[in-house]
């Protein structure tokens, strides 16, 4: 009954045991090149039925797992290079543990192949573990995200432009991400193409 609270904890302990294995690595100076001291892992996480088990045949067999829940985890793993974060859980697994982790929303987002769209947040830490730092950006982020959904572009960049400064995790991102900038970005794109009063503020992602 608790698979997604015990996916979240998991997920949090393997990437501070890889925090912890960075610093090791680090220590031990030019044993290892810097793409190794730098090393970082995706997580994807969502929850819904699949199928698990021996699949295959008497010849040729795999233990396997296979469901629309698990493609759209393994699209949630690799979409997190595109916000600079490490793991990422969707709307569904959010609405189970959002008692338990501290967590920010991402996007709205439709994956490649699918078309319902899925609300995917960063998973941080366990609730009541984030460090004042954190906090702080969050509380700013967030007021980035709010004025964003409003379409008030500039004075969502405002915030976005304060949160940026304190985000944790850019230096070890791709193109130096991060959530905030990811924002911006949109913020910048809709300034120059409005999406119009309709809009429902899903973002179609074109790449896995």
């Amino acid at each position: 009954d608790d698979h997604a609270q015990q996916a979240c904890a998991t997920a949090l302990d393997m990437q501070q045991k890889l925090r912890e294995l960075r610093e090791k690595w680090t220590s031990e100076g030019d044993k290892w090149p810097e793409v190794v001291h730098k090393m970082r892992m995706r997580i994807g996480i969502n929850t819904g039925p699949i199928t698990t088990g021996n699949m295959g045949s008497a010849v040729r067999m795999n233990y396997t797992m296979m469901g629309d829940a698990v493609n759209l985890a393994a699209r949630l793993e690799s979409a997190a290079k595109q916000y600079g974060v490490y793991t990422m859980i969707s709307h569904i697994t959010y609405e189970i543990v959002k008692d338990d982790f501290e967590t920010r929303q991402l996007d709205k987002i439709t994956v490649v192949g699918k078309s319902e769209p899925v609300i995917i947040y960063e998973l941080l830490e366990k609730k009541g573990d984030l460090d004042s730092e954190t906090r702080k950006m969050l509380d700013i982020y967030q007021q980035g995200v709010d004025s964003f959904y409003a379409q008030q572009w500039d004075v969502a960049i405002e915030a976005l432009e304060e949160s940026e400064k304190l985000e944790p995790c850019k230096e070890f991102s791709v193109g130096n991400m991060s959530p905030s900038k990811k924002l911006i970005e949109y913020c910048n794109h809709f300034k120059s193409i409005p999406p119009g009063d309709n809009w429902d503020g899903v973002i179609k992602l074109t790449s896995k």
